[in-house]
């Protein structure tokens, strides 16, 4: 008999457990993901002064863009924080403060860096033709 009611039991969790996997199935997202990333402010800078250009000399100008951007390599990207060891809780999250807004700076920078650069590619291309 003690057999019998384990078994029954048994069949109950596994009733509940694909109840719940069925609900959980409800849940799966379709494929494809349709992409409805929103272009930053920046993306929409680029891609108005390119919107002129030839498709295949945009793809140029864009891959110059880039080119650009990366011979700054870690410099606006990247940052260290050192931290004195005998410091208290609250200079350490002054300090980590300071370096998330200079690193938030820097991405700033960039972003003017790369929005003066497209205009600058722009003019040169219409220079040449």
């Amino acid at each position: 008999m003690k057999y019998e009611s384990s078994k029954a039991c048994t069949n109950q969790r596994y009733v509940q457990l694909l109840i719940n996997i069925t609900a959980l199935m409800s849940e799966i997202i379709p494929f494809p993901v349709p992409n409805q990333q929103q272009k930053s402010d920046l993306d929409a800078v680029i891609d108005a002064a390119l919107m002129a250009i030839p498709r295949q000399d945009r793809e140029k100008l864009r891959f110059e863009l880039i080119k650009t951007i990366d011979s700054y390599d870690a410099f606006f990207s990247e940052w260290s924080l050192s931290l004195p060891e005998d410091s208290n809780e609250t200079l350490r999250k002054q300090i980590y403060d300071i370096a998330h807004q200079e690193h938030d700076r820097k991405i700033q920078m960039l972003k003017d860096i790369m929005r003066l650069k497209i205009k600058e590619l722009v003019a040169e291309y219409r220079q040449r033709k």
